[in-house]
């Protein structure tokens, strides 16, 4: 009899928390999800021309804009050095490849919401994102022999059930987040 009950009660327990996970998050969430997606591109001239072509398998890291302050501030530190026009040049390029260096190292030690890789066309998707602000998405990328790629956009805040298009090109200045 004591076997029985205890099979019963693990059985109701197992039960009770398959479904616990979805019921708080309809609870908190209050309505669907929002979901971020776009392209990440770079233009390239050739022949004479311009062309688009994607960014395959970059890696794309979901941040709240809250815990994307250090990000931020080596933006603003290279921005702020370039836009001084008595900023000595040499300087504030060195000062802006050391921040986008250190912004590659800062990046996924962030704490981000979720992650996701470009597929060969350069398209990514982050899908059931907490409806509770705005969020900065962030492509960092080495290359060898060149200067590293990072790549900022900026949400609006979102709502639920909103779907937001956010595309970005490795050609915009790391220092300016791309919004909408």
């Amino acid at each position: 009899m004591l076997k029985q009950t205890l099979v019963l009660i693990c059985v109701a327990f197992l039960s009770c928390a398959a479904l616990l996970p979805g019921q708080s998050l309809r609870s908190t969430m209050k309505g669907p999800a929002a979901g971020v997606r776009g392209r990440i591109t770079i233009d390239d001239f050739v022949r004479g021309k311009v062309q688009t072509n994607p960014i395959p398998k970059l890696k794309l890291y979901l941040l709240r804009v809250d815990d994307s302050k250090p990000l931020v501030e080596l933006q603003e530190s290279c921005s702020r050095a370039v836009a001084d026009p008595g900023a000595n040049p040499l300087r504030a390029y060195n000062l802006c490849a050391q921040n986008l260096r250190r912004a590659v190292a800062l990046v996924p030690t962030l704490p981000s919401v979720a992650t996701a890789e470009t597929n060969r066309d350069g398209e990514y998707e982050f899908d059931a994102v907490p409806a509770t602000g705005r969020y900065h998405v962030v492509g960092v990328k080495t290359v060898e022999g060149a200067e590293p790629i990072v790549m900022v956009g900026v949400t609006n805040k979102l709502r639920a059930g909103d779907h937001v298009t956010l595309n970005l090109s490795a050609n915009d200045p790391w220092t300016r987040a791309v919004t909408p």
